[in-house]
């Protein structure tokens, strides 16, 4: 099993790879047709056990020219669309091993530019609860083709899917709010920032875009999100999960004494915020970075963000 593979899936929290697309929330049961079809070799592969820990079995060597993908445990639910995030445990295998394999929680968007074909692909229709046993050529297991191996060569995966997230937020458009920078979203959700001239504030303000229908965030919940942040003083974009083409993973948890939080303004902006909802923050120096700033971020800057929050795991 050529290394690449398990560096695509394989982080200390989850591996992210994302999308630009229609920011829709999935297709209903029985309205996906996906992009792979079940094929002789995805055919062959079976799997048994807990979802990331399962056994693979198929017959060697695995040979495709295009992805296949087969259903071997069917979920329910929203089907991931491009552009959807896709949240799960996988089993990757060698196609000349399989008991060659390795195991990696994940957490994929939908990509044409950032996400390599063959996981589009695969994932392409996915639902929460679904196994899906997937064949994929080596060629389609990265966005540079220069990274490709020389050998046409095809690998086994077993994807159990957790959940399938919108890939931006989904929550119905609230009045604009007075004092607050403006904000347009593209098609595909992204959003753009428009900062206004006059004083710049010194207090931490919030007010929600697009108000979703989802539970409301708890602190210390395990937010997945879309977010856009921009230094008021210069307007410079300096964090940007759309720039990345990838969703992104934070704790709803002051960052300064919690891996994988946030600025304080931000806790204080999203706890209580429901889940589709889309949230504009500007964030003081004293709820930011300080004194100090970050990368990107000067010394004392006030801070714009635009948050999507796409779904959310409870506090571990």
């Amino acid at each position: 099993m050529r290394k690449s593979i398990a560096l695509i899936l394989s982080a200390g929290l989850l591996a992210t790879l994302s999308a630009c697309a229609s920011p829709g929330s999935g297709l209903a049961d029985g309205g996906c047709t996906p992009l792979a079809q079940p094929g002789a070799a995805s055919e062959t592969v079976t799997a048994s056990g807990d979802p990331g820990e399962a056994t693979l079995d198929f017959a060697t060597p695995l040979k495709t020219k295009s992805t296949e993908r087969s259903i071997l445990t069917a979920g329910s639910g929203p089907a991931a669309q491009v552009g959807d995030v896709v949240w799960g445990k996988a089993v990757i295998a060698s196609g000349t091993d399989s008991s060659n394999s390795q195991q990696s929680p994940f957490m994929i968007t939908l990509d044409k530019t950032a996400t390599p074909a063959g996981f589009i692909d695969a994932l392409d229709c996915a639902r929460a609860g679904d196994r899906i046993a997937a064949v994929i050529p080596s060629a389609q297991t990265t966005v540079d083709p220069s990274a490709a191996p020389a050998a046409a060569t095809s690998d086994a995966y077993v994807f159990d899917i957790t959940s399938v997230y919108p890939g931006a937020a989904t929550g119905s458009a609230e009045p604009a709010q007075a004092g607050f920078p403006s904000v347009v979203t593209a098609p595909d959700g992204r959003p753009g920032v428009t900062i206004p001239s006059g004083t710049v504030p010194s207090d931490l303000r919030y007010t929600t875009l697009k108000k979703g229908s989802g539970a409301k965030v708890a602190e210390g919940d395990v937010l997945v999100i879309q977010s856009l942040g921009v230094v008021w003083s210069d307007k410079s974009v300096f964090e940007s999960t759309w720039d990345k083409g990838a969703a992104t993973q934070v704790l709803a948890a002051d960052g300064t004494t919690n891996k994988g939080g946030v600025v304080p303004g931000l806790v204080k902006a999203l706890v209580g915020q429901t889940i589709g909802s889309q949230v504009l923050v500007v964030v003081p120096p004293a709820d930011g970075f300080g004194d100090t700033g970050t990368q990107g971020v000067p010394p004392g800057s006030t801070l714009v963000y635009v948050v999507d929050i796409l779904g959310a795991n409870p506090a571990p």
